[in-house]
């Protein structure tokens, strides 16, 4: 099942702040980010909206994904930590909140 509009903008702007996590965005995260878009089929203008949205509107949107989605989302959040080959201790802070709150660690056990 493809991800709607708002769920694309929502797990976006999960995935924006994830690459920010240790204040930087490096190339290699952009490339990560880009790649994504591609994939998701997503849009300039759904990117700029996904860049002003708060991180904890994005995981109340993201919370009510199917099961299905929330690990594919796990597993885009985990392509981003990876790209820069840095695991920063903010970004693995930040993947710990999103799971817990969307319901992803459940998924996990």
């Amino acid at each position: 099942m493809p991800f709607s509009d708002q769920e694309k903008i929502a797990l976006l702007s999960l995935l924006i702040e994830m690459a920010n996590a240790d204040t930087k965005i490096v190339y290699e995260e952009m490339i990560t980010l880009n790649l994504i878009c591609r994939r998701l089929e997503i849009d300039h203008n759904s990117f700029v909206v996904a860049m002003g949205l708060k991180c904890e509107h994005a995981i109340e949107v993201l919370k009510t994904m199917s099961d299905e989605k929330k690990l594919q989302l796990a597993n885009m959040m985990i392509e981003i930590i990876d790209s820069d080959n840095q695991v920063d201790d903010n970004e693995i802070a930040l993947l710990n909140h999103a799971c817990s709150k969307i319901g992803i660690d459940n998924l996990l056990k």
